[in-house]
């Protein structure tokens, strides 16, 4: 009598589901992501730490305090109701002291102190108006 020989077969291991799941889930990662980016660029320039030539003009200074309640203080006046975000006085008078500053020939900074407490989206309406009216030197100090 002869003697059978008994197959092993090898386990094999099929990569085609997991070759599926894969791509599902770089798909759903795909669709699902922004890739819009809003609000990335606000276009403003931050001092820098490089000393400044002897004969340059001292720059005029305006500070913007932000409460708690999103109340806006120019130079320590309050300027605007909290409730509007475009803030129309703070836009005129900054409008008035950039063209000020333009005429005498000097460089206008803005430095802002918001409240630790304050809502970002009231620091981010002062940077739209300090944008719209074209002043680029912001600072942030402590409020």
């Amino acid at each position: 009598m002869k003697a059978r020989r008994i197959q092993i077969s090898e386990d094999r291991v099929d990569l085609t589901p997991m070759i599926d799941i894969v791509f599902l889930l770089l798909v759903y990662f795909m669709v699902t992501t922004s890739i819009i980016k809003e609000e990335a660029d606000l276009g403003v320039t931050l001092p820098s730490s490089m000393a400044a030539p002897p004969d340059t003009p001292l720059p005029e200074q305006h500070y913007i305090d932000i409460l708690v309640d999103g109340t806006t203080l120019l130079n320590g006046m309050p300027s605007d109701n909290p409730g509007n975000p475009d803030l129309p006085n703070l836009r005129r008078t900054l409008q008035g002291l950039k063209l000020s500053s333009d005429r005498a020939g000097l460089k206008t900074i803005v430095i802002i102190q918001p409240d630790p407490e304050t809502y970002q989206q009231s620091v981010v309406n002062v940077l739209n108006v300090l944008k719209a009216v074209g002043i680029r030197s912001i600072s942030f100090g402590e409020g």
